[in-house]
């Protein structure tokens, strides 16, 4: 899994650095998300190796 150093955060490009910005709020704040909304964001992560496949994620 790659590791991303927040300090050059604004070398990702912006969807990578939505998704950690949606990915932080919902663990972090615990706020309320949809499916659809998680699985955007999370498949985002995936493709750019930050997360590991949630295989309790089921597509919208």
């Amino acid at each position: 899994m790659k590791m991303l150093d927040l300090n050059k955060i604004e070398d990702e490009p912006i969807e990578v650095q939505q998704a950690v910005a949606f990915y932080t709020s919902h663990t972090i704040n615990k706020v309320r998300v949809t499916t659809e909304e998680r699985y955007k964001h999370y498949s985002v992560l995936e493709d750019a190796g930050l997360l590991e496949p949630l295989k309790s994620v089921v597509e919208p």
